[in-house]
């Protein structure tokens, strides 16, 4: 498997990121009460990528790059581009820490240390950051101790045990993804201007 890199310009009009989970609902018949089963493991991030109207020349290389990605079968790392840094104070050194822990994949805690010692909101709910190849959100405010280790309550679900020390990237984080279909389309109009977008599921 390759990792692509994607082209630098132009940049996308407009990116969704979207947040799937497994969760089966099961309704009663008679009462109509609800009872619900979350699959731990299943959820996943999708993605579209829309880019600007191009010309030829402009759009080449995105041609290129989804050429490149070979359907299916190449992967590419793509962020949230509405913020490169968290809103939360984030400051320290941040590494995973699995000392005394699990971080087993699947669960939904991240155990850390290298905070700056005893801060409050060392990250904000949704702050984003990345583990590896994989991109992770806070799912509520995190608070460093005195000893600058904070838990982190994820989302998505760990995909693969950490190694411990392994570093938080918070500025500019990234996830991996691959597209969704292996055919590609890229659509031209009489103005000979080209329009392409992008379907893509996290890769695992």
């Amino acid at each position: 498997v390759q990792t692509c890199a994607l082209p630098i310009s132009p940049g996308a009009s407009e990116i969704e990121i979207g947040m799937n989970d497994a969760v089966a609902v099961f309704t009663s018949p008679f009462t109509g009460t609800q009872q619900t089963q979350r699959y731990p493991g299943g959820d996943s991030w999708d993605a579209t990528i829309t880019l600007p109207p191009m010309y030829l020349s402009t759009a080449r290389p995105w041609e290129g790059f989804l050429a490149n990605l070979r359907g299916k079968a190449n992967v590419f790392q793509l962020s949230d581009q509405r913020s490169n840094a968290p809103l939360g104070v984030g400051t320290g050194t941040p590494v995973v820490s699995t000392v005394g822990s699990s971080n087993l994949p699947m669960t939904t805690s991240l155990v850390t240390s290298g905070w700056t010692h005893s801060v409050t909101r060392i990250l904000k709910a949704a702050d984003w950051f990345q583990v590896g190849y994989r991109l992770y959100r806070a799912c509520e405010d995190v608070n460093s101790d005195s000893s600058g280790n904070a838990t982190i309550s994820v989302w998505p679900s760990i995909r693969e045990t950490p190694t411990n020390g392994t570093s938080l990237i918070l500025n500019s984080p990234k996830g991996l993804f691959r597209l969704a279909n292996n055919r590609r389309a890229i659509h031209w109009s009489p103005a000979r201007l080209t329009t392409i977008s992008l379907q893509c599921v996290e890769a695992r």
